[in-house]
């Protein structure tokens, strides 16, 4: 093997590690690692593109009492995808050739003996494909593998004709149980499986045996198909890695992967429901593990999302639902008019954290006091010469973009700081880590909409080699209409978040303003060259998956972490003369 051969096989299995679960008995190092390197070896020998194969995301756990929220996708499944795509993106930054992580929603194999209609299984198939933007996943199904068929049923039968396994029936399976113990150990746990986490239900007339023994045959039932199914995607992907959810040794053909960091054992989104905590950290859990007096459901379009631990039951008696996947924007309602008081500023700060921005509707502030000290409990207020609270209104004769009827471009608040400024020596990258929007008065309809861009989905939809480029690629900033003066200042494109080491996406958007220019310039580089890297930053940025356009109403309270999203202003006419917000920031 050459040298340059052997160092990409082990650079290739050194991404790979990483993701995969081992437990006691594991032989990944006495076999699996010799075993991914010669499939790896081929793709490289070949130079072809790295073929991952995982079957997986067949339908939700019908017992959504003990184990699920519902019969669709929610954000467990977002993370589970995103970490597959994370191991595909980082492969293909490796290999030139790319990697293809293909994706087997492998429902159709078992549904119907789980008790999940094929109507419910085709409607959680079809959401998966809209959940999250990835760049290596490729979706396929248990159709894709077979001969065409008319329905379900027939898909099912011709899975196991196809398969051609050694024995014929269900019965000469049990014969073969009951001389192997391997089997019979799989059928026990399968057993298990079916009674305890599923809960499969008795029908009225059947007794505790014939309950029992109906249980079993189901899990014969469910080994036969898992057989034929093994048998006929190693015949469709004859040469791609296979990836389990399922604990292996890790020997190969199989290797176990953690579908979410910092597991000990295997985990599987359509089992659990996602948690997200106070302190950051997002988990999977069985629901009977989420107390349902410490988390609040949140909902998209109506359907459970996840869980979001809170600090006082009371926050249990709001309504929470995402405004844009996979968590972007959060809308707080009090439908039983309790107010927003009871909301701690700890809570509130963790969901701005999780979603990027968080809207309390009907939060009415009688002054601007009352504004300041409710906001003092998210951290040290930012104090300008004229105070705590920026009044932003139009203004008869405005000297920038901000108090006039125009556009304000997209930003992130105290980036033009000079470099001699207090907080900046020291600390380039100071700045406000969040800070909250009070709607006085609202503009018309339709106008002076705050533009806000969550810049985690822009670096999602740019892809690992794109945001790569960005952070090694500096903007220099400049305006001379700013409260300071005028200083230039220059940032990558994409940086590090100051606290918890994330990838954040730090972008000005350009004005060429009669009433104020703000000039882009990247050293080193070309106009035609910054005209390109700058339009495809721009277009991202107002991609429809990335921004929100808040339609504000009286007595709106916007709080947004100004770290991990940029915001902006749409134009106004005449008729918004009146609009008016009150802005504190807090560091």
């Amino acid at each position: 093997m050459n040298e340059n051969r052997k160092n990409w096989i082990g650079a290739a299995i050194e991404i790979i590690e990483p993701f995969l679960l081992r437990a006691t008995g594991d032989r990944f190092e006495e076999r699996g690692r010799n075993a991914l390197a010669k499939q790896l070896a081929v793709c490289f020998d070949q130079q072809r593109p790295l073929r991952l194969l995982f079957p997986g995301f067949p339908c939700k756990s019908p017992n959504s009492r003990d184990k699920s929220l519902g019969v669709l996708p929610d954000y467990g499944e977002v993370m589970a995808i995103q970490r597959l795509d994370q191991l595909g993106s980082a492969l293909a930054d490796h290999h030139a050739p790319g990697c293809i992580v293909t994706i087997v929603s492998d429902g159709t194999t078992f549904n119907d003996i789980v008790g999940v209609d094929d109507e419910c299984r085709e409607k959680y198939n079809d959401a998966l494909r809209d959940l999250c933007h990835t760049h290596t996943i490729v979706w396929a199904s248990l159709a894709d593998c077979l001969p065409a068929t008319d329905s379900p049923a027939q898909q099912r039968r011709e899975l196991l004709r196809h398969a051609q396994l050694p024995y014929a029936s269900i019965d000469r399976l049990m014969a073969l149980g009951k001389q192997d113990h391997e089997l019979a150990a799989s059928h026990d746990k399968l057993c298990s499986y079916l009674y305890n986490d599923l809960r499969l239900g008795k029908q009225a007339d059947q007794s505790e045996d014939q309950y029992l023994e109906d249980i079993s045959t189901k899990a014969w039932q469910m080994m036969q198909r898992g057989h034929a199914l093994n048998a006929v995607l190693k015949r469709a992907f004859p040469d791609d890695i296979r990836l389990s959810v399922h604990q292996y040794d890790n020997a190969g053909p199989k290797y176990t992967v953690s579908l979410q960091t910092g597991l000990q054992r295997p985990v599987s989104p359509w089992h659990m429901v996602p948690v997200c905590g106070l302190d950051g950290p997002q988990a999977l859990r069985c629901r009977n593990q989420v107390d349902a007096q410490k988390h609040v459901l949140v909902t998209y379009q109506g359907r459970p999302w996840l869980y979001h631990q809170v600090d006082d039951p009371r926050a249990l008696e709001f309504e929470y639902e995402l405004q844009k996947l996979p968590l972007f924007g959060l809308a707080v309602r009090d439908p039983l008019g309790k107010g927003f008081d009871t909301l701690s500023s700890v809570l509130l700060a963790s969901l701005t954290e999780t979603f990027g921005f968080v809207c309390l509707s009907g939060y009415a502030f009688t002054d601007q006091e009352a504004f300041t000290r409710r906001c003092e409990g998210f951290g040290k207020i930012y104090q300008w010469k004229f105070g705590a609270v920026h009044v932003v209104k139009p203004e008869d004769e405005p000297e920038g973009f901000v108090h006039s009827l125009e556009k304000t471009p997209l930003h992130w608040d105290l980036s033009m700081l000079p470099l001699t400024h207090e907080d900046v020596v020291g600390n380039e990258k100071f700045s406000a880590s969040k800070f909250m929007l009070y709607c006085k008065t609202p503009p018309c309809v339709g106008e002076g909409q705050t533009t806000i861009v969550d810049g985690r989905n822009v670096l999602a939809k740019a892809g690992l080699a794109k945001v790569r480029e960005w952070a090694r690629t500096r903007v220099t900033y400049f305006t001379k209409m700013t409260y300071f003066g005028g200083n230039p200042r220059s940032y990558p494109l994409v940086d590090t978040h100051p606290f918890d080491g994330r990838l954040i996406f730090r972008y000005q958007e350009g004005s060429d303003s009669a009433l104020q220019t703000f000039d882009l310039n990247i050293d080193d580089m070309s106009t035609a060259e910054q005209r390109s890297i700058l339009g495809e930053v721009n277009s991202l940025a107002y991609d429809p998956d990335c921004i929100i356009e808040h339609q504000w109403a009286q007595d709106d309270l916007v709080l947004i972490d100004n770290w991990l999203m940029l915001h902006g202003r749409l134009p106004m006419t005449e008729r918004s003369r009146s609009r008016e917000l009150w802005r504190i920031q807090i560091y």
